[in-house]
């Protein structure tokens, strides 16, 4: 029999601080064990935002990006770089590059540290009930709603959209470098035998580049090591592969918006990134705002001339012109007029 029941029997109180003072310590000792969990976790997986739509929009426009990396490691040796080249240049939906292109402006804008610092001081402000003013996030998004300016107007917006105008010109620069790239190419190849060699008939490979493009299925969204800092998040491109990089491109050139119409896209990306950054974006804000109708206009327009180029071609050097062209040069264009690189 124990020695606590004994003394109950005898009438006698039961030693219970030794009890009380060892679960203290149990409880304790549990605390401390999943504070030191909690503490081991990973930065990256603490910062998750609640909803991807953006990364994956953006992801659009990054597959174009990499399909443009990958044909500037072909060489120029025989008549499957043309066919390669067609097939992934092809493949892209107007629509998607120009809402893609979007989404990861903004993702670029949420990357600055100065924008981000200022997002943090408007969701630190309280509510003002007297002048009925919300604080918080909603605070920032009614303000923001109520004046198209107001994020372009905040300390660090001017580096986001510098950073967003830079990433731009340097995208279109490498593009068409590489459209350049294929335009002499399309000369060198006329000297050639398999340059010369005709090829099969265009409508089949018009065909073909379409089903190799509706088999790929959506890109992957991608992984980034997301950093928050007092609920502001930022994705930290540089995390991901390099094509996700907000320096893909080539050049120091740093953009300038020369139209109107440019300014309502920044604003669009600079809302979308704020969105981001503060967590509260959902799928219907995303297709709202990662809009370019210029852009998409621009880009169905190339399509078009792409497919009725490569439909009078029947050798690779006309093929290679052709991509060099509108393939490349011309999707230049239709993304780089937002920092005034290149005509409507």
């Amino acid at each position: 029999m124990s020695r606590n029941l004994k003394g109950m029997r005898a009438g006698k109180a039961a030693p219970r601080a030794k009890p009380r003072s060892s679960l203290r310590l149990h409880a304790a000792i549990v605390a401390v064990m999943a504070g030191l969990a909690a503490s081991t976790v990973a930065a990256d997986t603490l910062a998750q935002p609640k909803d991807n739509t953006l990364e994956r929009e953006a992801a659009n426009y990054i597959r174009y990006r990499e399909d443009v990396a990958a044909i500037e490691a072909m060489p120029f040796t025989n008549a499957e770089v043309t066919r390669e080249a067609h097939r992934r240049l092809a493949a892209h939906d107007p629509e998607k590059i120009a809402s893609g292109w979007v989404a990861y402006a903004a993702l670029v804008a949420s990357d600055q540290p100065e924008f981000a610092k200022s997002l943090e001081k408007e969701i630190s402000k309280k509510p003002n009930r007297r002048k009925g003013e919300l604080g918080g996030v909603d605070g920032l998004m009614s303000h923001a709603a109520q004046d198209p300016d107001y994020l372009r107007n905040l300390p660090g917006a001017d580096k986001a959209v510098r950073a967003v105008l830079a990433m731009t010109v340097q995208d279109g620069a490498r593009i068409t470098e590489l459209g350049e790239a294929f335009k002499t190419q399309a000369y060198a190849m006329q000297k050639t035998s398999w340059g010369k060699k005709k090829i099969s008939p265009s409508q089949k490979r018009i065909s073909e580049a379409a089903t190799f493009g509706a088999s790929r299925g959506a890109p992957p969204a991608p992984h980034f090591a997301y950093a928050s800092n007092d609920g502001v998040l930022a994705p930290s491109l540089a995390s991901a592969n390099e094509e996700w990089a907000a320096d893909w491109g080539e050049g120091a050139g740093q953009g300038k918006m020369t139209e109107k119409n440019a300014e309502v896209i920044v604003d669009r990306i600079l809302i979308l990134a704020a969105r981001y950054s503060t967590d509260s974006l959902n799928p219907k804000i995303v297709k709202a705002y990662a809009t370019n109708t210029k852009s998409e206009r621009c880009l169905s327009m190339a399509k078009l001339t792409l497919d009725q180029c490569i439909a009078a071609t029947r050798t690779p050097y006309e093929e290679a012109f052709c991509l060099g062209e509108h393939g490349l040069k011309d999707v230049a264009t239709c993304t780089g007029w937002v920092a005034g690189a290149g005509a409507s």
